[in-house]
């Protein structure tokens, strides 16, 4: 999994688990992201999340490897077995920052190391 969860006192940590990429955005990453953020939004008793990055860095925005796919015409959310959703956020990257702001408690991001990209 590219998203570990822990909840300790109605606080969620919540780690992009991806250490070795500098916890880069691919497709497995986007789909785990919204898949927690999914899920802690009817976490009974959460007060806060705190979302932060295993490794030196809490993320180096998109996955080079994706970004090729990009540029080859591919669409990698293609790859994401998310369901569709009728919420404003559409698009599986817009998703995976949106999530976060949906929730009904506070969300701190305790960023160490780069934030670029869509990791900021």
């Amino acid at each position: 999994m590219r998203v570990t969860v822990g909840i300790a006192d109605g606080v969620a940590d919540v780690r992009l688990a991806r250490p070795e990429k500098r916890n880069a955005l691919d497709p497995a990453m986007f789909e785990a992201l919204v898949r927690t953020g999914e899920a802690l939004r009817t976490e009974p008793g959460l007060r806060a999340v705190v979302l932060s990055g295993e490794g030196p860095d809490f993320c180096a925005g998109l996955d080079l490897g994706a970004m090729a796919a990009l540029a080859g015409g591919e669409r990698p959310s293609a790859w994401v077995g998310l369901p569709p959703t009728d919420g404003p956020a559409q698009a599986t990257g817009q998703r995976a920052a949106h999530v976060w702001a949906e929730l009904p408690v506070p969300v701190i991001a305790a960023i160490t190391g780069n934030a670029l990209g869509g990791g900021l």
